[in-house]
């Protein structure tokens, strides 16, 4: 694969499609159940014994969250710190040359800093890792 495309994995919450650089991507997971907040935190999911931060796509993009479970989770990897991303679908890893990519956020997700042009389905907000961590 050339440095001239880019990859990312697919995701969805609700009919809403993102993407996620393969390279941030650490491990796709089945429907999991999570532990719940206690206070103000956030849920968490243990993974080989470590506590992953929760962070629920459905209630960022503004959906209703999920309440302690959810129908598949991405693990992102964001800095130093492994992210359990819960989502309703993860989807095929796709390739696209790399100028589709843009310093747009055509829909304003306080996550996302870019998207990517699809000629079928127009702009699919990019998600940054970085920004999961503060939304």
């Amino acid at each position: 694969m050339s440095h001239d495309f880019f990859e990312f994995l697919a995701v969805r919450a609700g009919e809403q499609w993102f993407a996620v650089d393969v390279q941030a991507a650490v491990e796709i997971r089945g429907p999991e159940t999570f532990n719940r907040a206690r206070g103000e935190g956030r849920p968490t999911l243990t993974v080989r014994d470590e506590a992953l931060t929760v962070v629920d796509l459905r209630r960022l993009s503004g959906l209703s969250a999920f309440a302690s479970a959810c129908p598949a989770m991405l693990l992102v990897q964001a800095s130093a710190e492994v992210l359990a991303l819960a989502v309703d679908e993860v989807g095929e890893i796709e390739s696209v040359p790399r100028e589709r990519v843009r310093a747009v956020n055509p829909l304003g997700f306080v996550f996302c800093s870019q998207s990517i042009a699809m000629p079928e389905s127009g702009e699919i907000p990019l998600i940054d890792p970085m920004l999961l961590i503060a939304a």
